[in-house]
């Protein structure tokens, strides 16, 4: 009762209420992923970063085969400037799970944050190969087009790859033919 309750409220947009609820609910039964998910959501709904880590990190130990916690819990290092932290998440989780999508996404992004823009295209693009819905294909594609048109605007983008496929080549390749 207290979850279904609990939820209803983050639906509503009564987060500090939801937060209650969920705490209700985990003095009955401490051990709840789905109402430390909930109580991580109301945090996190609240900007309350630290504590929305907490809930995330102790539900996905709880339930590590629901990836929503992984993500959740990622979703909120990352909110709290912790970025690597974040990535490291990400990173364990597609090890364990890959075709989930949503944690894709969400490294694709954190790489794109942080200016590794190849690596980040690469993520995204994996997101392709996972049957998405048609929904997060239209996300990833909005996002990777949005790349296209940056790369056209900097002022400065050395190609680092077609440099080191540059350097690879034998010498004859690279004056031509004789």
């Amino acid at each position: 009762m207290l979850m279904k309750q609990g939820y209803e409220q983050l639906q509503e947009g009564a987060s500090a209420e939801a937060q209650e609820t969920f705490s209700a609910a985990l003095a009955i039964e401490p051990k709840s992923p789905g109402a430390l998910r909930g109580l991580g959501i109301a945090f996190f709904q609240l900007k309350q970063w630290p504590s929305a880590t907490n809930a995330f990190r102790k539900a996905r130990d709880l339930a590590p085969e629901e990836t929503d916690n992984w993500v959740d819990l990622g979703v909120s290092l990352a909110m709290d400037t912790q970025t690597y932290p974040a990535m490291e998440v990400f990173e364990t989780l597609l090890a364990r799970y890959p075709a989930c999508i949503r944690g894709h996404v969400e490294l694709g992004l954190l790489y794109l944050r942080l200016g590794a823009i190849p690596k980040g295209r690469q993520q995204l693009e994996k997101v392709l190969a996972y049957r998405p819905t048609p929904a997060q294909r239209q996300f990833v594609q909005s996002i990777l087009n949005d790349q296209i048109k940056q790369d056209k605007k900097r002022a400065y983008r050395p190609d680092f790859e077609a440099l080191h496929k540059q350097l690879q080549q034998p010498k004859e390749d690279k004056a031509g033919p004789s």
